[in-house]
């Protein structure tokens, strides 16, 4: 990952010529601008966004450039590292990063003789490969991907369970958050699901209309075809959005689903057919 930040850096910001500094490298003999990149611990966020990864972001600019300068080449990397999808050719790892803010105040860098601020940026859905494990499949949110890719178009990726490593934006991510049971009548139980939809967009605007279609297409449509052929669906009982919830992390639709499931009657399997209480023979002569 770290290769594919600077290659990014390194393609998308012409002014600094190619040079991006590890930490441990001498920049003070180098013409300026140039950024220094910093790559931070894994830690643990949550089971659908997996592990993250921190990278700090140092653009260097002479003392003479001014603190405008500073501020020109930081909006330069947020716009070239902020929700793009990068990739890095030594590893084949393609990821999104996000950008997290500043690290703390602008700073004058004597040894280096420079003006620089820290950019701090984030990658989610970083699995070591001995962490790496399947999510189980559910019909309920392979029912509803298909459904939101029907909605959005080809150009919208939709996962099931936790984001993937190497996602691509704009995506949406359906995972479940409760379960519930439920006595309907005599021949079926309801069962309720409680599902979080994340809608990750490439602009704020795109992501806020994904949000409030899928919201208004849920309640327009009302179920989700589970098996169209048998005529198996999942009604849509209730759907709120919230536009402003954070993407990755929270979400912003709550969805609840429920279908209707048959109870299996009496002796439909062998634990329901009665016991056999005594075998008796009796030996016949020829």
């Amino acid at each position: 990952m770290r290769n594919g930040i600077r290659q990014r850096l390194a393609a998308e910001l012409p002014e600094i010529n190619g040079r991006v500094l590890e930490s441990h490298e001498d920049g003070s003999s180098l013409d300026k601008p140039y950024v220094v990149l910093v790559q931070g611990a894994d830690a643990g966020i949550n089971d659908w966004t997996g592990y993250g990864r921190m990278y700090e972001v140092w653009p260097y600019q002479s003392l003479a450039a001014g603190f405008s300068s500073v501020d020109s080449l930081s909006a330069a990397i947020v716009r070239s590292l902020d929700g793009q999808t990068l990739s890095d050719s030594a590893t084949g790892e393609v990821f999104t990063c996000k950008y997290e803010g500043t690290v703390g105040s602008d700073l004058e860098d004597e040894a280096r003789d420079a003006l620089t601020r820290g950019l701090r940026f984030s990658v989610a859905a970083v699995e070591p490969a001995e962490r790496a494990e399947t999510v189980p499949g559910d019909s309920w949110l392979d029912a509803l991907a298909a459904w939101t890719r029907t909605l959005l178009g080809p150009e919208w990726q939709a996962y099931v369970g936790k984001w993937p490593p190497g996602y691509l934006e704009p995506a949406v991510l359906w995972r479940i958050v409760g379960l519930e049971t439920a006595d309907g009548n005599a021949a079926a139980v309801k069962i309720r699901k409680q599902v979080t939809g994340h809608v990750l967009g490439r602009t704020p605007n795109e992501q806020t209309d994904a949000t409030v279609r899928i919201a208004e297409g849920l309640k327009r449509d009302g179920k989700i075809a589970l098996n169209e052929a048998q005529k198996q669906h999942v009604t849509v009982q209730e759907c709120a959005a919230i536009t402003e919830a954070d993407a990755l992390r929270s979400g912003q639709l709550s969805v609840t689903l429920m279908r209707r499931s048959a109870r299996k009657p009496a002796g439909s399997s062998p634990e329901d057919a009665p016991l056999m209480r005594e075998v008796r023979y009796d030996s016949i002569g020829l």
